[in-house]
């Protein structure tokens, strides 16, 4: 492998996989509004941690990095899947969030019925770009579910269900594992394991604990960074249920599991897989 750390990783694959994404919404989508609130949030200046997670498997099963185009119909479909979650989020009848990523959110933008429908634009586009993909069918047909299985109704659609009919009371530890577990960490659990697949390899269970471990970690994290602001006090998150050095604990707990389970993983570059786990560190 020439590149063994993801942060270069992530710098050298972002630019070319960033404009593949504009360029491929602006040739595909035709009505002007929807096009122009579709891509406001795609390049809304989010890190792309999912997609580059799922190139960065990829690159460790052996591809090359100059082969990667081939996988960024798949990884795009990952983040268009992300980035509609997030519009809906923000919807007055979800979170009610009028900033993300310190700009307008997209009804406040361009108003609650654009936004609804590009985000059901982004979520209906990325199953079209898996279907259009190069890849041989077995390997789209995992990448479908894995990605329907994670982000439907079985996974991320669930924990945001949990999210919002049950934010009138505090759940307990076990209650908000699970709703992190779906509403986030499933996936990026799906990006982990579809580009395993896409790679051909043998699907293993140390990956699959260790997408699940990095997943859970990323919201603990998320949690950690918001704690003390004004719209986090009542929200159910980890440091207001146990503490925010009982979550710091949580944390370190995670990502050590995560490394344990990766460094057993057989017939696999880990140096990106080990390196990624440094984002926990920031």
């Amino acid at each position: 492998m020439d590149i063994k750390d993801f942060k270069k990783f992530h710098e050298t694959v972002l630019p070319e996989f960033d404009e593949f994404l504009t360029n491929k919404i602006n040739a595909e989508i035709k009505q002007p509004t929807l096009r122009d609130a579709m891509l406001y949030s795609i390049n809304a200046g989010g890190k792309r941690v999912r997609p580059m997670l799922m190139l960065a498997v990829v690159y460790s099963c052996g591809t090359k990095l100059e082969d990667l185009y081939q996988y960024y119909d798949i990884a795009g479909a990952i983040e268009l899947i992300h980035t509609y979650s997030l519009i809906h989020d923000d919807l007055p009848e979800m979170d009610n969030d009028d900033y993300r990523r310190g700009k307008l959110s997209n009804h406040k933008k361009f108003g609650v019925g654009p936004a609804v429908l590009a985000g059901d634009g982004l979520l209906t586009q990325a199953f079209y770009w898996i279907a259009k993909s190069n890849l041989d069918t077995s390997k789209r047909m995992a990448a479908v579910r894995i990605l329907a299985h994670n982000a439907g109704p079985m996974g991320m659609v669930a924990g945001q269900m949990t999210d919002i009919t049950k934010e009138d009371r505090q759940l307990n530890e076990e209650e908000l594992t699970t709703l992190h577990k779906q509403k986030t960490a499933d996936l990026i659990t799906a990006a982990i394991t579809i580009g395993a697949f896409c790679a051909g390899h043998d699907l293993s269970t140390h990956l699959v604990e260790y997408a699940n471990y990095v997943g859970l970690a990323f919201q603990v994290k998320d949690d950690l960074d918001d704690f003390g602001s004004e719209e986090d006090a009542d929200k159910n998150t980890f440091p207001n249920l146990i503490g925010k050095d009982a979550t710091e604990e949580k944390l370190r707990n995670l990502v050590k599991d995560a490394l344990n389970a990766v460094l057993k993983e057989q017939k696999f570059d880990k140096n990106l897989m080990v390196s990624f786990l440094d984002y926990f560190k920031d």
